[in-house]
């Protein structure tokens, strides 16, 4: 993709009626998403079920996207390991209760996740399970902060890939290591990260990860893809449903057993987001067409600018390292002003951004430029 102005104006409709610095919230969709998303639900009011088997076709297509956008190439089809689900959260459940725990078992996450990779893990206290949280600092934690909380009965260890609040990317690829060496299963919130930082699921020894589309997939709400390696998903009892179930479709017999299915269908129980799967694909296909790497020098760029003119006008970035290795940049308004006067007088003026924690969020896409960013700071410098 060339990235002048026309063209980033013809895949991205939204630039023309506002700037979308908001991708770590809910995405604008591309044009190919949306035009997918039309176009399926053109043919589902003229045609019914006629062409139920595209459905599970596209369903299939996703499922490769999803896997070469993971870094997934186990057995013979790395899709394989891919299920869709409607959201983080479903996908995070499905692990947490399926897993086979033991009273006295363990969770390590951290004391600065979103609710999606917590309330899973805390609801296993009924089951005898203790979850211990590391303390972060603005997000940030190490292999030791993780290591000194580690026990004997940990089983489980799962962080966000990056923090919801301000941008810090887990050191993932050490804490594989630590897990897989103490047969720790080792998992991920992935929503803030996958799409915008190169993702590697094999060689960072990760047992799952679970992501919405809606954020740097580029994709709608309400669909999304889970991940789980071979040797986990042999231990995790499956969801009640009925499109996971290993026999054929039909009502099953009066002492019939059902059982389950052990590819990714496994934690696809019941009827699948056809409509969100039509645009996820397109969504992911663009990513991949421009590729992640691309992806992530551009909007470091439109970060770094940011950054720099943020610290000019009061504000204090939040920066591990010398950039941001993420698409979020959180800054800390300057002294006696609130993020959400900053956040509600961008939005006044049709910017999208966030306030979370006390800190503006600024969550641009590869599709965003530094023309968009000096836009923005001129109007953070007037409310100012």
């Amino acid at each position: 993709m060339e990235f002048t102005k026309e063209v980033l104006d013809h895949e991205f409709p939204s630039r023309r009626h506002g700037i979308q610095f908001n991708h770590a919230a809910v995405c604008p969709l591309p044009r190919r998403a949306a035009e997918a998303l039309s176009a399926y639900a053109t043919r589902l009011s003229e045609t019914g079920s006629l062409d139920w088997l595209d459905w599970g076709r596209k369903a299939s297509e996703l499922k490769e996207l999803a896997a070469a956008i993971l870094g997934s190439r186990e057995a013979s089809s790395g899709a394989d390991s891919i299920s869709i689900v409607p959201n983080t959260t479903t996908g995070l459940t499905y692990v947490a209760s399926g897993f086979p725990w033991e009273p006295g078992d363990e969770v390590i996450t951290t004391h600065s996740e979103f609710p999606a990779n917590l309330t899973p893990w805390l609801s296993l206290s009924a089951r005898g399970v203790t979850v211990r949280r590391v303390v972060t600092r603005d997000g940030a934690f190490t292999l030791d902060d993780v290591e000194r909380l580690t026990g004997p009965r940990t089983r489980l260890v799962c962080v966000s890939l990056v923090s919801f609040h301000t941008g810090f990317r887990a050191p993932v690829e050490e804490l594989g290591r630590f897990c897989k060496d103490r047969g720790i299963v080792f998992g991920l919130d992935g929503i803030q990260g996958l799409g915008i930082v190169p993702v590697d699921v094999e060689d960072w020894n990760a047992g799952f990860l679970s992501a919405d589309g809606h954020k740097w997939l580029l994709g709608p709400e309400g669909c999304g893809i889970l991940y789980t390696a071979p040797l986990l998903r042999e231990r995790l009892s499956a969801p009640p449903g009925w499109t996971n179930v290993a026999r054929g479709f039909g009502s099953l017999g009066v002492d019939e057993v059902p059982g389950f299915r052990m590819d990714g269908k496994r934690f696809e129980p019941g009827a699948p987001p056809t409509a969100g799967i039509y645009a996820l694909t397109e969504s992911i296909r663009l990513l991949l067409e421009t590729g992640i790497e691309t992806v992530q020098r551009r909007v470091s760029d439109v970060l770094a600018h940011l950054s720099t003119g943020l610290e000019r006008i009061g504000f204090a970035p939040i920066l591990f390292g010398e950039r941001p290795h993420a698409g979020i940049l959180a800054a800390r308004p300057p002294s006696g002003h609130d993020a959400r006067h900053f956040s509600s007088g961008l939005e006044s003026q049709r910017i999208a951004v966030s306030a979370r924690e006390g800190f503006l969020r600024l969550s641009p896409h590869f599709g965003n430029d530094r023309e968009e960013a000096e836009r923005v700071l001129f109007e953070l410098r007037r409310l100012v």
